[in-house]
């Protein structure tokens, strides 16, 4: 197919996404699809595609309509529609929603969830021309798909956006850079770390680079330490991983490479990517016997109880550490995938974006709301990072659970150490394909040649 034909079809999917389900792929990670408990924090049950949200008229976009609290609208409020997915949360978004109406007396704020399919809704929504006030959008395509249809409003210099990390922002840009969306969450992807392990083993200074980190883990097996927990058996612990490791060799020009995708002319063969195998096969090595037999919650307790000395995967995990006795000190530190230690940054990116629907009637109103999300003084920051292993707004803030994972997450923001997670960018559904790809390599099963040969031609499908 030539390359022009190749781009019409390309710019068509994206048209039909607009006007049909669109398939939200999540940020965070799970088991099952990888969807979120909620549009802020994960668990390690389920996280990436999938997810759901809601406003009226849900039922009849292919899911249940479940309000956070009772309307209760009166003459001197205004109501704003807020919709967002998975009913899991309802009872943290009650004292949400009653925590800013209370002090907003002229706001009636309705927060309602989708049960069933959020794609479904934000179809139906679409084409009944009847989207909320406020709602619920994936980062970069979506977004700009949306905003080039006119359906979101401007956020630039919004004081609630000037809080947001600059590199956050990059997710809810339109293609023209203008912001039109709020980061709900900023997640990170990581190697997650046992201290006292580490200190068992006379590890002192934390691996910058792929042969340091090799060397601590040869450390780790001579001192009766499993270096890695492992989590293969389940194949979005592979697309997470995949494009945690190759994001580094195409951080300079991340457009470049998708468009190069996008375009039907580009390949996944880039410049470092013998790198990114040769750190997976050390992955292997010390990942012990089983590895392939062991899912996202035996990794995820290996980590808690101290079986392994790191787990290689995001915030989430620390969900399941957060119930281990005693708790851990758990660390963080970037995948120093490339033995070019200045290409190591942590793998970071947002899950979801909150934006304003261009036709509402109450900018002003809106607005607000999204200035009451950004205020760490606040419920919603404040329900939201309750726990350990709940993702962090998108922002410096002050609160939350103290962690040592934490401390290192902020550390790496503040300087802009980081980069996003490339696998989010790319064409509709490939993200749960190359995950499964690359589990063949990890089981013994593909050679790299094999891997890249059907990372390119599964692409191709996908945009074709």
């Amino acid at each position: 197919m030539h390359k022009e034909a190749k781009m019409r079809k390309v710019k068509k999917w994206a048209a039909l996404g607009l006007a049909c389900a669109m398939t939200l792929s999540m940020a965070a990670c799970g088991g099952g699809d990888d969807g979120k408990t909620d549009s802020g924090s994960t668990t390690g049950g389920n996280a990436d595609s999938g997810t759901s949200g809601a406003d009226s008229g849900a039922s009849s976009a292919g899911g249940t309509e479940t309000p956070a609290a009772d309307n209760g609208a009166s003459g001197d409020k205004t109501k704003i529609s807020m919709a967002v997915w998975n009913g899991s949360w309802g009872e943290d978004l009650q004292k949400i929603q009653e925590d800013f109406n209370s002090k907003n007396p002229d706001i009636d704020l309705d927060i309602q969830m989708q049960t069933g399919d959020y794609s479904d809704f934000l179809g139906a929504k679409v084409a009944a021309d009847d989207l909320p006030d406020i709602y619920l959008l994936t980062p970069y395509k979506q977004v700009q798909a949306f905003a080039e249809a006119g359906r979101l409003t401007d956020l630039s210099g919004e004081s609630f956006v000037d809080k947001v990390y600059p590199e956050a922002l990059e997710a809810g840009k339109g293609a023209d850079g203008t912001v039109y969306a709020y980061p709900s969450v900023y997640e990170y992807l990581g190697v997650f770390y046992n201290k006292e392990l580490f200190k068992t083993a006379g590890i002192e200074t934390l691996p910058t680079t792929r042969d340091e980190f090799a060397d601590a883990c040869a450390k780790l097996e001579a001192a009766g330490i499993q270096p890695i927990a492992p989590t293969y058996k389940e194949s979005w612990t592979l697309k997470h991983l995949f494009s945690a490791l190759l994001t580094p060799f195409v951080q300079d020009d991340i457009p470049g490479f998708l468009s190069s995708l996008d375009s039907g002319e580009g390949t996944f063969d880039v410049e470092g990517i013998d790198e990114v195998f040769q750190f997976a096969d050390i992955m292997k090595q010390y990942s012990g016997g089983n590895m392939m037999d062991q899912d996202s919650t035996s990794g995820f307790n290996a980590l808690a109880n101290g079986q392994a000395a790191m787990l290689v995967s995001g915030e989430f995990s620390l969900s399941t550490v957060a119930h281990a006795n005693p708790v851990p000190d758990i660390g963080c530190f970037a995948i120093p995938v490339s033995n070019d230690a200045a290409k190591n940054k942590l793998s970071v990116d947002v899950g979801t974006c909150y934006v304003i629907n261009s036709k509402t009637e109450h900018l002003d109103l809106c607005k607000r709301v999204l200035e009451y999300m950004s205020d760490p003084e606040q419920q919603w920051i404040q329900v939201l990072t309750a726990d350990l292993g709940d993702a962090p707004p998108a922002m410096p803030y002050s609160g939350g659970v103290p962690s040592s994972a934490m401390d290192d997450y902020t550390a790496y923001c503040d300087a802009g150490n980081t980069i996003p997670w490339v696998y989010q960018q790319y064409a509709n559904g490939f993200d749960v394909t190359s995950g499964d790809i690359f589990q063949g390599y990890m089981a013994g099963a593909k050679d790299q040649a094999t891997v890249i040969q059907e990372l390119n031609e599964s692409y191709l499908n996908f945009i074709e």
